[in-house]
């Protein structure tokens, strides 16, 4: 086996000596040279006209050879000698630039110039080696200074096939050099290979033989990179080791901003996914269980089949579309989730199952009825401003001028009910979703389609909960809401306030909130008393306009 073949170096020794070690460099050289078994290893540092180390690579401009070692004889020599060989036949420094005869910049060719040319954008990219696996057959034409040859990057996880390069037959040839790998050498260059085991680097239909061995090594090298350019960066002393400290604190400044940025958007996006359905891997495959104190709510568009007739199936969607997006917005707002998008109609839950296992606090009942309530009263009003030419979503008010244009009017009606349901993943093996089934799911289609437009339709025992619900500090996520909306009047609800009184104030609603029905049936359904409640403000001049600029 070749693991066997190729003894690994001890990182653990490594790690306890480079930082007691005068020239942490000299160390990587030899550690190295050994990890990758090459015939030589040679450092490049990243300087500019004024050859000072430690500089940042924005202001290279040439690479110079700074150190070697090698196997036998020959790597003595190279070790003793070989900056000032290098130095002597023209391959030391190397330009990363050329001039053009207009007095411009242009990039150089040769591996090497590309190597520390890209050493900030790949290394911010996660590149940390190159490799080109043959040169050999690459330099067929003695009288070429430059040979394409391909060329893999190795991030510490994959290998990625790069674009052909050209390296410089000069250095092959002064180095007999029959592979070549380079690797980032953070804030000081590279360490390059010449030759290294070329069993590592076997292939076989593109891939690596060895590719996991090969692996192994390299992030091992990685790893004593990283360790060598830390204990070298202690040798900068005064004004240089303050830049080299303020680089990296920038640096570190600007990661920290990012990730915390990046941190947020993904909670918001988890937050809104789990608000349209989507479901983590743990409840796609949860057991299916009873809830009994479960909120379930359908939405509808109100005669759908007579309104869909009067646009183009373009336009409709487009309308059906955006009324849907305000439905998940909102559902996301309160906590809620929408189980399903089912033509023009929208399944809402609140349950257990899918609560934010990260807040410190459950919900009961009342609250979740509560979130509910608001949720889709949010939605018919939105869906309102929307159809007035008012909201954000369609500023150039496209809807305003098809629903004028067709004569028509769009607006949707409500049912919510609370209570038992079998909440589960339900599907085929390649499309599964979560959803709820049900007496309570039931009850709250059939009460939707008994509603009235833009009013939601409860049950008694909805009705009966919402009059003894207060909202208070208990109740976290409405009491936020509350506050938000009504900041001149915090004084006055801090001790809490009737669910109801709360709901008219945030929606503009002086009176006639609540409507009874009696004798309510429907199919197999029938209630007889059940509930409207009224969503939209008493003036199109509504406070809900207000409370979404707050909220």
């Amino acid at each position: 086996m070749l693991e066997m073949k190729l003894e690994l170096p001890d990182i653990d020794k490594f790690e306890r000596i480079v930082f007691k070690k005068k020239n942490a460099l000299n160390l990587l050289l030899s550690f190295s040279m050994k990890l990758m078994q090459a015939r030589q290893v040679g450092l490049l540092l990243g300087t500019d006209k004024t050859y000072l180390k430690f500089l940042p690579p924005d202001r290279w401009d040439r690479g110079v050879m700074h150190k070697f070692n090698g196997k036998g004889t020959a790597g003595f020599v190279l070790k003793c000698f070989g900056t000032w060989i290098v130095k002597y036949k023209g391959l030391s420094p190397v330009r990363l630039y050329k001039d053009t005869q207009f007095g411009e910049k242009k990039e150089s060719d040769g591996i090497i110039s590309f190597v520390l040319r890209k050493h900030k954008e790949f290394y911010g990219k996660g590149i940390k080696i190159l490799i080109i696996d043959n040169i050999r057959d690459a330099i067929n034409d003695e009288k070429e200074n430059y040979s394409h040859v391909s060329i893999f990057s190795y991030n510490g996880d994959r290998f990625e096939s790069l674009p052909d390069l050209k390296i410089n037959n000069a250095i092959v040839k002064q180095f007999k050099a029959k592979n070549f790998v380079s690797a980032y050498i953070p804030d000081y260059g590279a360490i390059v290979f010449n030759t290294i085991s070329e069993d590592l680097l076997l292939k076989k239909d593109e891939e690596f033989t060895y590719g996991l061995q090969l692996k192994k090594r390299l992030n091992m090298l990685i790893s004593a990179i990283e360790m060598a350019s830390l204990a070298y960066i202690g040798l900068a002393k005064g004004r240089q080791a303050a830049h080299i400290i303020w680089r990296k604190e920038k640096s570190l400044r600007k990661t920290a901003v990012q990730l915390k940025n990046k941190e947020i958007e993904l909670n918001a996006q988890k937050e809104y996914l789990r608000a349209v359905g989507a479901v983590n891997e743990r409840q796609l495959n949860m057991e299916a269980v009873n809830i009994t104190d479960g909120v379930y709510a359908f939405m509808d568009m109100v005669g759908s089949a007579t309104i869909r007739k009067k646009f183009s199936p373009q336009d409709y969607f487009f309308i059906l579309n955006l009324c849907h997006q305000i439905a998940a917005n909102n559902a996301n707002r309160y906590c809620c989730r929408v189980d399903n998008f089912i033509g023009d109609s929208v399944f809402l839950q609140n349950a257990s199952p899918f609560d934010n296992k990260k807040k410190d606090f459950s919900m009961g009942s009342h609250e979740r009825i509560m979130l509910m309530v608001f949720a889709l009263a949010s939605i018919f009003n939105e869906i309102q401003l929307l159809m007035q030419g008012q909201h954000n979503m369609d500023k150039a008010g496209r809807i305003k001028e098809l629903i004028d244009k067709a004569q028509t009017n769009i607006s949707f009606r409500a049912g919510l009910e609370i209570g038992s349901a079998m909440i589960g993943p339900l599907g085929s093996k390649k499309r599964k979703i979560v959803t709820a089934i049900g007496k309570a799911v039931n009850n709250a289609s059939r009460l939707e389609s008994t509603g009235v437009k833009e009013e939601i339709h409860v049950s008694d025992t909805v009705m009966t909960l919402l009059k003894d619900a207060y909202i208070t500090r208990d109740t976290k996520i409405i009491w936020e809401i509350v506050l938000k909306a009504n900041a001149d009047k915090n004084n006055e609800i801090s001790r809490g306030m009737l669910f109801f009184d709360g709901y008219k104030t945030i929606f503009g609603i002086s009176e006639n909130v609540i409507k009874e029905r009696k004798d309510v049936s429907y199919k197999e359904f029938s209630k007889k008393i059940s509930y409207l409640i009224r969503c939209l403000p008493d003036t199109n001049d509504s406070a809900y306009v207000l409370m979404n600029s707050r909220v």
